[in-house]
């Protein structure tokens, strides 16, 4: 059997604390490019993780990047801690995060242009997740003349207000672009879904996706523009801190290797499912380690 296209997934490696509405506090490692990463596995792909390590990265944060195939001594290293966050929940699901060492700390843990080597340039696809903006548009910017790879692009919805122009280009930039209802909502300055897509095809990605948690997702493209309703795997969740992300990587591992967007969603949503059924990365951490993929 051919040897699956090459996702790399670029973003950042955390400590993530969620709060319960109860008050009931669970502590784990995360991190956008770790779940992109693990959902891309958990699909049958091939995954490669590029973020940076500080210099408190503890042992089951390393055991975890092994499973997905990559070396953590390859990674770029930063002489600052890793990136915490605390993620509250309330008791209708909604959440807030607080970025524990601020957002200029964010951003020196992003990746940069300067940590993306010919290993990267050279993959089937690159999965851009939600670093700190600045890091994020300067990646994008930066890899569209230098590769061939399909880019993908995940934005992140705490900086959309104030830099819509930006992340038009950015958007223009990619091949597929993976925002969330909230997100989408943000940057197209409209609750209008189908014309929000339809503004964003016309700056070019070949393909849009927009994430609806629960509600599943739409899908479009440029060839079938009208978005495409693809339900959600229900499952009552444990900890959903990560399952954008890994439904962004099964997505990105699917369109490498079939091409087919519905396909690449239905894949998005077992991984998402997976990574909401325990807490942190432990369940999709699990199914990688014993080969119980999709």
């Amino acid at each position: 059997m051919a040897e699956s296209a090459l996702l790399t997934c670029i973003g950042n490696l955390t400590i993530d604390e969620a709060v319960s509405a109860t008050g009931e506090r669970v502590e784990s490692i995360g991190g956008d490019a770790l779940y992109a990463a693990l959902g891309a596995r958990f699909v049958g792909g091939r995954a490669a993780l590029l973020a940076p390590l500080g210099v408190d990265a503890p042992e089951e944060l390393l055991t975890a990047i092994r499973s997905t195939g990559s070396d953590p001594a390859a990674l770029p290293r930063r002489d600052l801690p890793l990136v915490r966050n605390v993620v509250r929940y309330d008791a209708d699901g909604g959440r807030t995060w607080e970025l524990v060492h601020g957002e200029e700390h964010f951003e020196a843990l992003s990746v940069h242009p300067g940590d993306v080597g010919a290993d990267v340039l050279a993959s089937a696809g690159v999965l851009l997740s939600a670093m700190a903006l600045h890091a994020q548009l300067a990646l994008s910017a930066w890899l569209r003349p230098r590769t061939s790879a399909t880019l993908f692009f995940d934005p992140q919805e705490d900086y959309v207000a104030g830099h819509e122009r930006e992340l038009r280009e950015a958007v223009a930039a990619c091949d597929v672009f993976l925002p969330s209802e909230v997100e989408a909502v943000a940057l197209a300055g409209t609750s209008d879904l189908r014309g929000a897509i339809a503004g964003f095809l016309a700056l070019g990605p070949r393909v849009v996706v927009v994430k609806r948690a629960a509600a599943g997702c739409l899908v479009a493209t440029s060839a079938h523009p009208e978005p495409v309703p693809v339900p959600a795997d229900v499952v009552t969740p444990v900890d959903s801190t990560g399952a954008g992300d890994a439904f962004c990587g099964g997505f990105a591992a699917e369109h490498l290797r079939s091409g087919d967007p519905i396909a690449a969603a239905r894949a998005g949503a077992a991984a998402a499912r997976l990574a909401v059924s325990g807490p942190g990365a432990s369940a999709l951490l699990a199914a990688t380690t014993t080969g119980a993929g999709r």
